[in-house]
């Protein structure tokens, strides 16, 4: 029997306790570290197939922003995930797509990173940052070499590929 995609509202409640929990330094339970470790593990899991799982029409930072910017802890190991199909490089491939179309999805994506930068410290984010921005100059770069190749190829639409070009111009 396959495992119930657990809901929107069930991911927030259970990070929201997982936040808590992390604040509650008074505990003086030795296993807490470990328990916790274990309860975002699953919530990433599930996280990831919750959003994986939305239809291609619901983009996943439009959606989902409030799931998607927590599990961005989950990109600091992107380069060390070496299998294409991963859950972590099939997220990233599939809101890679949806920024591409979507100035909303980008606005999204920047104020997550933001978020991280001010709420923690450099020290500890600053690599997970580091990941995301050479993500995010390699996903922009293509997405310039692709539209380039269009023009030359003379290939260019402006009524199709109108959306793309406002999107990347908005980043960079």
């Amino acid at each position: 029997m396959s495992k119930k995609l657990a809901t929107r509202r069930e991911l927030l409640e259970r990070w929201r306790s997982i936040e808590e929990d992390e604040d509650d330094d008074h505990d003086p339970d030795p296993s807490k570290p470990r328990s916790l470790h274990l309860l975002k593990e699953q919530w990433f899991a599930d996280s990831f197939n919750f959003l994986i799982c939305l239809p291609k029409e619901t983009h996943i930072w439009c959606g989902a922003s409030d799931l998607m910017g927590p599990l961005l802890e989950t990109f600091y190991n992107y380069f060390k995930d070496e299998r294409p199909d991963s859950p972590l490089k099939c997220l990233w491939k599939r809101i890679s797509e949806e920024m591409r179309q979507c100035i909303q999805c980008v606005s999204h994506h920047y104020q997550a990173l933001e978020m991280y930068n001010e709420q923690y410290e450099l020290s500890s984010v600053g690599p997970l940052l580091d990941v995301l921005r050479s993500l995010d100059e390699e996903r922009v770069s293509q997405h310039l070499r692709e539209i380039s190749a269009r023009i030359a190829r003379d290939e260019y639409d402006p009524a199709r590929d109108n959306v793309e070009v406002i999107s990347v111009m908005y980043e960079v």
